[in-house]
């Protein structure tokens, strides 16, 4: 039952290192060094998807971290039908009756997925089961037990996110992100989310 007991703890761990969710890294950071303007407090929200559900649910999720740290935002679903294209022309158009000063558009770059391979494990009698005779190294196989191989799937989910000054209609930001094994759409969201806000404050771009 001890040597089981070992063993299960060893798997366990293993589990929790490959599933275990990393916060989102922004790996790739851009800002026009030629912006002078004042930090963005009016922003239009964009997520591209092929599932309307899918940009909806990340645009209001997006508004919602923003408002939050004191920016006005829009969602571009609550202004623009799910079948129009999201191109220069439908986003202008869609804003111009709106108190905006930027454009914010996030859309998906990569997503991977690996299988992982944990080794199997043994954990053998102790030394008092071996005697050195010839029977000992059956005895002491016998004594051993034994974890099976795990395999288990790993997912990084890549995004970029670009910032258009409505005025000169100029890229001042970009950003790419990766996030490891999210457990969920919403869950993917909020890091992403979290850490795009952050940087925008960084590049003081937002208030």
């Amino acid at each position: 039952m001890k040597r089981l007991f070992k063993c299960a703890v060893f798997a366990l761990s293993a589990s929790l290192i490959f599933f275990s969710c990393t916060p989102t890294k922004i790996t790739e950071t851009w800002k026009d060094d030629g912006y002078r303007g004042a930090p963005f407090s009016d922003l239009f929200v964009i997520g591209v998807a092929k599932e309307e559900k899918t940009r909806r649910s990340f645009e209001n999720k997006f508004v919602e971290k923003l408002k939050a740290a004191g920016i006005q935002a829009v969602a571009s679903s609550s202004v623009m039908p799910s079948d129009q294209k999201i191109e220069k022309a439908a986003i202008l158009a869609a804003i111009e009756k709106l108190d905006i000063d930027a454009v914010l558009v996030t859309r998906l770059i990569s997503l991977k997925e690996e299988e992982i391979r944990s080794p199997s494990t043994s954990e053998y009698g102790g030394s008092d089961d071996y005697h050195g005779r010839y029977y000992g190294d059956y005895s002491t196989a016998y004594g051993s037990t034994r974890q099976p191989a795990q395999y288990t799937t790993s997912v990084r989910v890549g995004l970029e996110t670009k910032l258009y000054d409505v005025g000169t209609e100029k890229l001042i930001w970009a950003a790419n992100s990766k996030t490891a094994n999210p457990k969920s759409k919403l869950e993917l969201f909020d890091s992403v989310i979290e850490a795009l806000v952050q940087d925008l404050k960084k590049n003081k771009l937002r208030p």
